[in-house]
């Protein structure tokens, strides 16, 4: 929570400011927004006077640098491996300003989370340059190796949307276990053994993380009991109640949240949907993948779930819709998959939730 509330903070008083700037001098167009941010680095630079001005790099402008302890000698320029060094004596070589360290917050995207790193040191008086040199940060460089080679290999974002297409909602806790089983074996998502794999990834450690998370955040102001109740008689195999108690709070949920951000819920679910969606997209950055969650919207807005049942619901066993429960006309459908989607929606829905929390302050 500490880091989320952290990168809010940054957004705000660095990056989104920085935007308009740009904005305002011809450097962004209107169109381009908004901007997918998967890194960006506020240098703090020290003037004369003591005042500090940031110069605030985004995505391709951060050039890291980082000192790494190799296995064997190296010549200048010489392309390195993973196996050429020892991946947990990689340091961040803080950026220069005026020939001098400069304090600055960097922050990079890693999947679905994010890597937040600082160092106000520079700026603080009888510092040396010789103490910087010894205590620079520790950077995870295999996380970001690793992350690198599944997102080639594995490609997430493939594997989310085909998720969808087969009316898996799209969210990003099937990472990475069921997205690889997935790129193992493309015919699996067919199979009955596939439930299986998706509620190892959706299993109750998951689960307990994602509502302590909720509960100190506030998320769900007076949601929360519902939820932990849904989870509880998922993880209790009462998939009736589980349903019953989760598929009503969708849309209070996002009319809630609309309601919160000064906003007047249009008629019905859809509208609620397209208010959302336009409200998310209005921020100026996107923090999280945009193509990710574009699936997510395109499946909240198309898929089944607010559809009225007999034009959409074929089979309400694997079909996640609300208007035939809220009807009470589906009878004998419960069962473990069902439930086990009802539960991932929340998943996709509070992953969007987060973005704009994080935008707002709200977190």
């Amino acid at each position: 929570m500490i880091k989320f509330r952290t990168i809010s903070h940054l957004l705000e008083i660095f990056v989104l400011p920085e935007i308009e700037k740009r904005l305002k001098s011809g450097q962004i167009r209107d169109g381009e927004l908004p901007i997918e941010l998967y890194q960006f680095r506020a240098i703090q630079r020290k003037m004369p006077d003591g005042k500090v001005l940031p110069i605030v790099e985004l995505n391709d402008e951060v050039k890291l640098i980082s000192k790494v302890k190799t296995k064997r000698a190296v010549s200048a320029g010489e392309p390195l491996g993973i196996n050429d060094i020892y991946p947990d004596e990689c340091f961040i070589v803080p950026p220069s300003y005026d020939g001098k360290h400069a304090a600055y917050f960097l922050c990079q995207r890693l999947m679905f989370d994010y890597f937040l790193y600082f160092d106000c040191r520079p700026n603080l008086p009888n510092v040396t340059e010789k103490e910087l040199e010894e205590s620079m940060g520790r950077y995870p460089i295999l996380d970001f190796i690793n992350a690198k080679s599944f997102k080639e290999i594995v490609k997430p974002e493939e594997k989310i949307r085909i998720l969808a297409e087969a009316n898996w909602p799209p969210a990003p806790g099937y990472c990475p276990s069921a997205f690889v089983a997935l790129h193992q074996d493309p015919n699996s998502i067919t199979q009955p053994e596939f439930v299986k794999i998706v509620s190892k990834a959706y299993d109750r450690p998951y689960w307990d993380r994602r509502i302590s998370f909720w509960e100190e955040t506030n998320f769900f102001p007076e949601r929360i009991q519902y939820i932990k109740r849904a989870v509880n008689a998922h993880f209790d195999k009462d998939y009736i109640a589980s349903i019953y108690i989760l598929v009503p709070q969708f849309e209070g949920i996002i009319r809630d949240y609309l309601e919160s951000r000064g906003t007047t819920p249009a008629e019905g679910f859809q509208g609620y949907i397209s208010q959302f969606k336009n409200l998310v997209f209005s921020r100026g950055v996107i923090m999280f993948p945009k193509n990710i969650m574009e699936i997510i919207f395109n499946y909240l807005e198309t898929g089944s779930f607010w559809m009225r049942h007999s034009c959409s619901v074929q089979d309400p066993k694997s079909m996640i819709n609300r208007h035939g429960i809220a009807h009470g006309v589906f009878k004998g459908f419960e069962c473990e998959e069902i439930s086990l989607k009802y539960l991932i929606l929340l998943d996709a829905l509070s992953f969007i939730l987060l973005h704009d929390k994080i935008l707002t302050r709200s977190i």
